[in-house]
């Protein structure tokens, strides 16, 4: 793994169209925005000199959190990191994890993440860290409730949520539910669930 460079945007937003819904997908040009705005907060995985697995974060502030309608465009500035990354920010903000189908099932998903989180302990005026992530089995569950869906487990024990389980898993909290997060994201019905980390 090691950060991104501008000449990584193109093969970054291969992985993400293989990894995510289209509308979600981040695309070449957001992926250089982001690299120009935050380079060290974009990571790649790389196998047989190929790019196979992407992270994302930025920096931002509580101020700026607090000020937002928490959708997920004003959250990233459209998706690029342009105007919502501040260098200095208190706040460290997961953004998007991308995984390539033939590399599925070695965990290099939450390896990008916790390397993200890794990263995010290790800097300076780092308070906290956080990140927007989707209930994306929701529409499979819509008759319950979603307060209730995001809560709600198996008969293990377990987070019937995939996305979420991935994060709660691995030691996140649930902080706090959004509807209308992103409305292309019919799969979570639009809604963002905030997540956070211990520092």
């Amino acid at each position: 793994m090691r950060p991104a460079t501008a000449d990584d945007a193109a093969a970054m937003a291969d992985v993400d169209r293989q990894s995510w819904p289209a509308p979600l997908a981040t695309t070449a040009d957001e992926f250089a925005a982001r690299i120009a705005a935050y380079a060290d907060g974009q990571l790649v995985a790389i196998a047989a000199g190929r790019i196979v697995g992407t992270a994302s974060a930025q920096r931002i502030t509580t101020e700026f959190l607090a000020a937002q309608s928490h959708s997920y465009d004003s959250i990233t500035d459209g998706n690029r990191f342009t105007r919502s990354h501040t260098g200095d920010g208190e706040i460290y903000q997961l953004v998007g994890v991308g995984v390539l189908p033939e590399v599925r099932g070695h965990r290099l998903g939450r390896l990008l993440v916790d390397r993200q989180i890794e990263l995010a302990r290790s800097l300076a005026g780092v308070r906290r860290i956080v990140g927007f992530t989707r209930p994306a089995a929701y529409s499979l569950h819509a008759t319950t409730p979603i307060d209730d869906y995001i809560q709600a487990r198996d008969s293990d024990g377990n987070l019937i949520d995939p996305v979420l389980a991935f994060h709660i898993d691995a030691g996140a909290r649930i902080v706090s539910l959004h509807r209308d997060f992103r409305p292309d994201d019919s799969a979570a019905c639009s809604h963002g669930v905030l997540i956070e980390y211990t520092k």
